[in-house]
């Protein structure tokens, strides 16, 4: 896997550092892990319809202008 050096200030730095499980995790696997992958309409629509979270047509429409 490449690799690319990132600046952060301190305070960005203490605040990621908080949130590693363990002193060996990585900062790269907790950005992995905390933040959310950036996803399509349709692969919410999909994780939605498996977890059984039905929208109603509203909520539907104002989820798709909200992603785009």
């Amino acid at each position: 896997m490449a690799t690319v050096t990132v600046n952060l200030s301190e305070e960005a730095f203490e605040r990621l550092n908080k949130w590693k499980k363990t002193e060996e995790e990585s900062l790269s696997n907790v950005i992995l892990r905390v933040l959310p992958k950036n996803r399509t309409a349709e692969e919410i629509d999909e994780i939605l319809r498996e977890s059984e979270i039905f929208l109603t047509d509203e909520e539907a429409d104002k989820m798709l202008k909200d992603i785009e």
